[in-house]
């Protein structure tokens, strides 16, 4: 018996530095997989602060707030957003890769100005994107897109009577919101938003020429009555002629900046 007793006081020093080893292995692998989740973590906030960022910034140049030719400081830009200088610079180079800023060295970034080919190109992309909305949203809306598509419309109407520019942008920013959203479609719906956001600096050209915010409503509505009786034909028709209009009324405002900025 002692020298059983002998033999496993032997062997007990070593399987404690076993022991030891073991439990420095495992701690130095918790603290690496806390360290990798910190790091995760701190890459989906700053992803989030980034988005968040962007879309407020898109939301200013929506309503007008900046403007084509615009120039925007970090400085002022973090002031107004709550952010960070590093989170202002991703955005801003985001925006310019987007097409919406165009960033100088020295300058920093200013709006993108956009010529009548480059408005025209862009118009061209919009209406294949939304025709395809519109069908798809015609086919699989659901009650409440329609809804809410529908009191966007009603926001609508009630900026232009009231000829509120700031606020026609900025409803007319929701009413394609809830249209693009019927398409039930996430990259169509990006790609929608991201024209927008480029040709709003025009939406509220249609106060230049009279019967035109009624008319524009009226055309609204029946896409609205196309998508509720499931008729993407109906639907299709009803987005070019809406956009064959704004077009136009479009290109006239744009023809008058122009105008107004070599007198």
């Amino acid at each position: 018996m002692k020298a059983d007793a002998r033999e496993i006081g032997r062997h007990a020093p070593g399987r404690k530095k076993e022991a030891r080893g073991g439990d420095r292995a495992a701690r130095k692998v918790a603290r690496r997989s806390t360290a990798k989740t910190k790091s995760q973590d701190g890459r989906a906030r700053d992803h989030l602060v980034r988005e968040d960022v962007s879309r407020q910034l898109c939301a200013l140049i929506t309503d007008g707030t900046y403007k084509p030719g615009d120039h925007l400081t970090e400085r002022e830009l973090c002031e107004r957003l709550k952010a960070s200088r590093p989170s202002i610079r991703e955005t801003l180079r985001q925006l310019a890769a987007e097409g919406l800023l165009d960033i100088y060295p020295n300058r920093g970034a200013v709006v993108r100005k956009l010529s009548m080919d480059t408005v025209l190109q862009l118009w061209e992309v919009r209406l294949a994107l939304e025709t395809l909305t519109a069908e798809r949203f015609a086919r699989h809306g659901l009650p409440a897109q329609i809804e809410r598509f529908d009191e966007a419309i009603r926001r609508m109407d009630a900026a232009l009577r009231a000829r509120d520019r700031k606020k026609i942008k900025t409803v007319k920013s929701e009413m394609f919101e809830a249209f693009a959203s019927g398409g039930n479609n996430d990259t169509l719906a990006a790609y929608i938003r991201q024209i927008n956001v480029r040709l709003s600096f025009l939406w509220s050209s249609s106060l230049m020429v009279d019967g035109r915010p009624a008319e524009s409503i009226d055309e609204l509505q029946s896409l609205l009555t196309a998508i509720r009786n499931r008729n993407p034909d109906a639907a299709r028709a009803a987005v070019v002629l809406y956009n064959e209009h704004a077009k136009a009324i479009a290109m006239y405002a744009l023809r008058l900046l122009e105008g107004q900025k070599e007198a």
